[in-house]
């Protein structure tokens, strides 16, 4: 209606208000920049007496104009309340992406009446991934730079609005990622910034994670906890705890996992292996240290450490090394054992019909593996428990060591196998350099079953001539290698996921020496001819592949990695480099603490300047209010590191219940947008003490000895310090 001048229609919003005596008012809301009041004579005709009906009136229109949302924003808020709110695994992302999603969101929700049901940050285990076991510590370290590059707001577009096209920009693929525009000041990505340091660098989420909501993180904690494995508690009481331990928010979320903190038979701490990056040193430094090892190793110890290089399981399901499809009823049969021969049989000299017969009974068909593809794949089999293996020299008991290679050629079908050699490891001297020895078992050429369409000459090797004479078939060459190989033996090679797809072969143990020298970015891998030339200043491959020199370099590269660990780099790539040097937020109003020992702080911050705070603690109580406060308090810190000592006679006589104590404190008092990492590691002072008493006792001038019982004691407590756990926490 019409009343006093002011015309409102259909689409206006009315306001009544009321005041003790009775007077009554209307406010009209025409739009968001006009709000009228007017006022409602009382039975006396008293305009005058509805003050205060008008003022009642005009706040409650003020107030329910900043309340109200459009339906516009509404729509806006309801998806994202339930991208927030929903876990997607398929992907590396999910949920809230970008900082401006999160706090257009936030934005939305204070004007919505409605419960905030956000779940925070968490991790979760990838789809394709679920029931990983064991992780890397490199992994967990990349998911701490991944997290502070968010909180600083310098991931690919962490600070882009969240437009369509932005989000679609969050899609892409890892290569066009990388040559994305630097999201702070819109220019590329350089080497160096105005202060003279290495800009930051992007890290990959690894390939198990998936991070939801990852927009919302605004802080990063870390508990590094040494904890002691005795007769009252072991490690696997501590991993129990994490495991069970529930938070009493419906918003918490954690996922946890066993991680190998080190490789190699020297003890490491986990701070090794999350406060840095294992980078290279460069070759003049590496010739200097080599010069000091003058000792040849010890055949035993070159084995261990070999060992501790073989792939994992999630690293040969992440190259896609072959494997069995799960529950094949043909991996299990009675009849998968073997006597094992104690020489290679010559693949010619086996009767093709009994070599096939013995792959139609112990093949099987692997994952991933094509349609057309119908040869079976054969697998290292169990010895005969009636039947082991026989040689005179008793040494032969322990593992193996080949070394492998295989050329292939183009098919109709695809890549198929056309030669391959295997080179058994014997000896290793220094004559004055490193000197490997090794017996050639098997060098053969094999026909393809399919027509040639291409012989790949220029990089296997291989011509018409050569395989025309050639009448081994690859089964012959399964059979050899099934009766031979036990599971305990190691193979060796660069990029052997290939090698073995193209043999139609599986063995558990493998040293990939293209894993062992991969750069600590992962985004590509060293070639074999390049690792030679750069660390052993051998060139090969120089016109076409030879399968021999192929398999005799790569395992040269894998017996030197294990005799000289961490001391043999790739020359070339720059020094380890500390996580504080790139990723610690100190700048942009940003704060850093690391809680520790002296000794802790000396080693690992105070030595790599950065603006951080350092904190000593007494005692673990001391430590704890450090935390919280820190992650709660009025100054918050954006990145709370602490590395913490529950080991006997350092500063608690009752580790487990003070372990307990500390996690369900600091778990229970987790802030919104914390990610919380504790991980834990046992024994390191232990082994590190036995360590030195196994290296002295080894020695030739000892009288004291070393026994086959201590070699397995030392084993034990070396393989519970490098096996520890970390359980994630988000709120």
């Amino acid at each position: 209606g019409d009343q006093e001048g002011t015309t409102t229609d259909a689409s206006s919003q009315y306001y009544l208000a009321m005041d003790e005596q009775g007077n009554s008012c209307i406010a009209v809301q025409a739009s968001p920049e006009q709000t009228t009041t007017m006022a409602l004579q009382d039975d006396n005709n008293d305009p005058c007496a509805a003050t205060t009906a008008v003022v009642a009136a005009a706040a409650a229109a003020t107030t329910t104009l900043s309340t109200t949302m459009s339906k516009k924003d509404r729509k806006k808020l309801k998806k994202l309340r339930k991208r927030a709110s929903s876990i997607q695994t398929e992907g590396e992302r999910s949920g809230l992406l970008t900082r401006s999603e999160y706090e257009e969101y936030r934005t939305l929700l204070a004007s919505d009446t409605d419960e905030d049901d956000t779940m925070g940050p968490s991790i979760n285990v990838r789809k394709k991934k679920e029931g990983i076991e064991k992780s890397e510590g490199a992994h967990h370290r990349d998911l701490l730079v991944w997290f502070l590059q968010q909180v600083q707001g310098n991931y690919v577009n962490g600070d882009n609005d969240s437009s369509n096209k932005d989000r679609e920009s969050l899609v892409l693929s890892k290569k066009r990622r990388r040559e994305e525009q630097d999201p702070v000041d819109g220019r590329a990505t350089t080497k160096d910034n105005k202060n003279g340091q290495e800009d930051n660098f992007k890290v990959s989420i690894p390939h198990w994670a998936s991070i939801h909501n990852p927009g919302t993180i605004q802080q990063v904690a870390v508990m590094e906890i040494h904890v002691p494995a005795d007769e009252n508690h072991k490690i696997e009481d501590y991993v129990r705890f994490l495991e069970s331990f529930q938070h009493k928010t419906r918003k918490g979320s954690k996922v946890g996992m066993r991680t190998k903190w080190f490789q190699g038979h020297v003890p490491a701490s986990m701070s090794d292996s999350l406060f840095y990056f294992s980078n290279n040193n460069n070759g003049h430094k590496n010739k200097k240290k080599n010069a000091n090892l003058d000792e040849p190793p010890k055949k035993l110890d070159l084995l261990q450490s070999l060992q501790a290089l073989t792939l994992s399981r999630e690293e040969m399901i992440e190259q896609q090394y072959p494997r069995p499809i799960p529950n094949d009823d043909s991996q299990n049969s009675d009849a998968n054992m073997s006597t094992k021969t104690d020489i290679m049989l010559p693949p010619s000299d086996i009767p093709l019909e009994t070599a096939k017969k013995f792959v139609k009974e112990h093949g099987l068909r692997v994952q991933d593996q094509g349609e057309d593809d119908k040869h079976p794949y054969v697998m290292t089999l169990p010895k005969c428990a009636t039947s082991p293996r026989i040689d005179s020299d008793t040494s032969c008991c322990a593992p193996r060591i080949f070394g492998l290679d295989c050329e292939m050629v183009m098919t109709a079908l695809g890549l198929e196998l056309a030669r391959v050699t295997m080179v058994q490891f014997d000896d290793f001297a220094l004559d004055p350099n490193p000197v490997t020895t090794t017996t050639l078992i098997m060098d053969c050429f094999v026909r393809p079953e399919n027509p040639v369409v291409n012989y790949l000459t220029k990089f296997s090797g291989i011509t018409a001539k050569l395989l025309e004479p050639v009448r081994t078939h690859i089964s012959q060459i399964q059979y050899a290698l099934a009766n031979f190989l036990t599971p305990d033996d190691i193979l060796v090679g660069h990029s052997l996921e290939n090698d073995l797809k193209a043999l139609h072969y599986i063995h558990p143990l493998v040293v990939d020496t293209a894993m062992v020298f991969r750069p600590s970015h992962k985004r590509t891998k060293y070639s074999l001819r390049h690792l030679a030339a750069t660390i052993l200043k051998k060139q090969i491959q120089s016109g076409s592949h030879c399968s021999e020199e192929d398999a005799q370099v790569a395992l040269d590269l894998a017996l030197r990695k294990a005799w000289l660990g961490d001391r043999l780099r790739v020359p070339g790539d720059p020094d380890k480099t500390s996580i504080l040097h790139k990723h610690c937020p100190t700048s942009n109003n940003n704060t850093a603490v690391f809680i520790g020992s002296s000794t802790w702080l000396e080693n690992n911050v105070l030595k790599h300047p950065s603006g951080a705070h350092a904190l000593n603690y007494d005692s673990i109580e001391e430590c704890k209010k450090a935390l919280l406060a820190w992650m709660n308090g009025r100054r918050k810190a954006q990145l709370i590191w602490s590395n913490i000592s529950l080991v006997k006679g350092t500063v608690t006589r009752k580790p487990f219940g003070s372990f307990q104590s500390l996690v369900t404190d600091v778990v229970g008092n987790l802030p919104g947008g914390c990610m919380l990492m504790v991980a834990i590691q046992a024994d390191l002072e232990k082994t590190r003490d036995l360590f030195k008493k196994r290296k002295v006792c080894q020695d030739v001038r000892s009288s004291v000895g070393w026994s086959e019982a201590n070699e397995l004691a030392w084993q034990k407590q070396l393989d519970s310090t490098r096996y520890g756990y970390v359980q994630w926490f988000g709120r």
